[in-house]
């Protein structure tokens, strides 16, 4: 944890400050990046138009749980727990990319190899994202469109032109 000096309005200078992991599944600039409201998760989006969360490495089975629950209360296939469960997938490929990294390596990570959930739909470049504290997003589009996604959930719950 990074502490600034309350006596100072900015700019902050940090000291210690190292390079610990890389986001490559971007293709292009990230644009935005923000923290949940518990500080467990992370959403990036940018110019490849894609919203990505990122989770903590020692969050992962809470979150993983969270979604197994969601899919367990539903009684029936749904469109939405068929698309939950491409979701599981993303837990395989993120344990197995975590296994193939050296253990020294995977000690200095703060986050997940891969990323929890990925949302498609906007049809240009990302440019500001904001969390509710029960993991609601909305995204913001220069498509002038806004849209909501539940972690839970790998399709857009609503879209509203701005």
């Amino acid at each position: 944890q990074f502490q600034a000096s309350n006596s100072h309005k900015g700019p902050y200078e940090f000291e210690k400050i190292q390079h610990v992991q890389e986001f490559n599944e971007h293709g292009g600039p990230i644009w935005c990046m923000k923290f949940s409201s518990c500080g467990r998760l992370l959403a990036t989006a940018g110019q490849d138009k894609v919203l990505r969360i990122w989770i903590i490495k020692n969050a992962f089975t809470f979150f993983q749980d969270m979604r197994t629950k969601y899919n367990a209360e539903k009684v029936s296939p749904t469109p939405s727990q068929e698309s939950l469960v491409s979701h599981n997938s993303t837990e395989s490929s993120n344990l197995a990319a975590f296994e193939n990294i050296s253990s020294e390596e995977a000690s200095k990570y703060i986050f997940m190899p891969k990323p929890f959930c990925t949302y498609s739909g906007h049809t240009s470049d990302l440019l500001d994202v904001s969390w509710s504290k029960n993991y609601f997003i909305l995204s913001s589009s220069m498509d002038k469109t806004v849209r909501l996604w539940h972690i839970s959930r790998k399709e857009c719950l609503c879209c509203f032109q701005h």
